[in-house]
């Protein structure tokens, strides 16, 4: 098993902002110390919880401060952003690492990100979404002149001038590119779908109970069926959780209702029900939705515990998830920093060694 970090991340909205992204980039540095193998940032313009804007840029910052650590836009929002940028930012990223890179897509979640952006209807950003990562690969592999024509986009270069390097693109160091991958959040999740069709990285939620991320590898694969592609390698999957690991059991669940831990699910559950999309953390669909709490989350969704207790859970969430390579420590706000330190080092050599 191995070890990585996603970065929402999560932080208090009167936490100074300043002092949220000294944290990121601490936590980052600590897990390249402590052999994580990968941080995956994400990316909002107006969400106070969630404050990265540009997670090529935060990237880029703690690049020159890490050794082997690898790192993934999770994601890059398609549509917010224009492919060609999207295509020459993400390459002179994979250069600037030289090849750490790896390229999440997707279409973003947040109503307020949309309108900021006039952007139409979520289905019709799914297409702008497919859309868009065409585009990138085209760009990715094209010499002008071209003229790449879609729904959304045209993206041309016309006169070009060889000999003078003038309408000639950045490629990416690795080649073809990057690695990419897709998020995952629902059961029956159509990016899940389109990830295995493409043979792309899945990455799963850390919002959904176990069985359902069991669910996610099944529709990965009827997909990587149905796009002809080789029967999918469990140890390319990657799934999220919201870990703590305390002293004791006891010590670590009440560190976590008190503190930004139960804060944040408290967050997440007023968003999902903004979005009628409640039913993702729901145990058994027909719960109410008073009865999806922040404690009913940390029993059912996330890992908290000491060493043997969260050492059970991840086992229990391999078994019932039928494996997968990666487990990804949601980044969580340091409300108490010693402990965290603590919980974070506990699970890179305590916990994940114990592991499949």
């Amino acid at each position: 098993m191995k070890l990585g970090t996603f970065m929402m991340p999560l932080h208090p909205p009167e936490k100074s902002r300043t002092i949220c992204f000294e944290e990121d980039i601490e936590l980052v540095v600590l897990a390249d110390e402590l052999g994580f193998t990968e941080a995956w940032v994400g990316q909002h313009h107006t969400v106070a919880w969630e404050p990265i804007p540009s997670n090529d840029l935060f990237i880029a910052t703690v690049l020159p401060r890490t050794k082997n650590i690898r790192f993934g836009t999770g994601v890059s929002i398609i549509p917010q952003h224009h492919p060609a940028n999207i295509a020459v930012r993400l390459a002179f990223l994979d250069h600037l690492s030289r090849g750490r890179i790896y390229c999440g897509f997707g279409q973003g979640g947040v109503p307020t990100d949309w309108g900021l952006f006039d952007l139409p209807d979520p289905k019709t950003q799914g297409l702008m979404t497919l859309e868009g990562i065409d585009m990138i690969l085209k760009l990715w592999s094209a010499e002008a002149p071209f003229d790449f024509k879609g729904d959304f986009w045209r993206i041309r270069i016309a006169d070009p001038v060889p000999e003078l390097g003038i309408g000639e693109l950045l490629k990416p160091y690795q080649r073809p590119h990057p690695p990419i991958a897709m998020s995952i959040v629902k059961g029956e999740s159509m990016a899940a779908r389109t990830a295995g069709q493409r043979g792309y990285i899945p990455i799963s939620t850390n919002l959904v109970p176990f069985s359902i991320v069991g669910r996610q590898w099944e529709v990965y694969c009827e997909g990587a069926e149905e796009g002809g592609q080789p029967p999918p390698d469990r140890a390319n999957w990657r799934v999220s959780r919201s870990i703590y690991v305390g002293d004791s059991t006891q010590e670590a669940r009440q560190h976590c209702l008190n503190g930004s831990f139960a804060r944040s699910y408290g967050y997440l559950i007023k968003v999902l029900t903004s979005l009628n999309m409640l039913s993702l953390m729901k145990r058994d669909p027909q719960m109410p939705d008073e009865a999806v709490t922040p404690e009913y989350c940390m029993d059912e969704l996330a890992i908290v515990g000491d060493v043997d207790e969260c050492t059970r859970q991840l086992n229990e969430l391999y078994e019932v998830s039928g494996g997968f390579g990666t487990l990804l420590m949601i980044a969580q706000d340091w409300d108490d920093k010693e402990k965290w330190h603590q919980s974070i080092e506990r699970l890179a050599k305590d916990v994940v060694p114990q592991l499949p």
